[in-house]
């Protein structure tokens, strides 16, 4: 019922629609754990990339944690889902129960946090 009214005033229609694409946006943290690991290194390599071009042209670097060589994505990827994710995900989950959404959240985070507590900085532990 409370969801029936806060959807009925356009502006709030229009508010949820932004907050959805803002979600679908940087949710990444929120997806199977192999679709994670892949995007989670394609943006990395998006920053390093950008990093790499500062450096060459003599700019100011604007992520200088993004530096390739001393970068750690577990620990990048903790921090995106402590500041960014958590609060916003665990919001929608209140509004519109997503259990599975957050499950893979719970799941990514422990993945990212396993590989940072064995001091390793890469997407995957090494093979065994």
């Amino acid at each position: 019922e409370s969801v029936k009214t806060v959807l009925m005033s356009p502006e709030n229609r229009i508010l949820i629609k932004r907050m959805l694409i803002k979600c679908a946006d940087i949710s990444n943290p929120c997806r199977p754990i192999e679709q994670c690991i892949e995007w989670a290194g394609r943006i990395s390599e998006e920053y390093f990339a950008q990093t790499d071009e500062e450096k060459r042209q003599g700019l100011p670097v604007v992520m200088p944690v993004f530096d390739r060589n001393t970068c750690s994505i577990p620990k990048s990827q903790i921090s995106f889902i402590d500041y960014f994710i958590t609060d916003m995900f665990d919001a929608w989950d209140a509004f519109a129960d997503l259990p599975n959404l957050m499950q893979h959240l719970d799941s990514n985070f422990k993945y990212w946090k396993g590989l940072d507590e064995r001091k390793l900085r890469s997407l995957r532990p090494p093979p065994e």
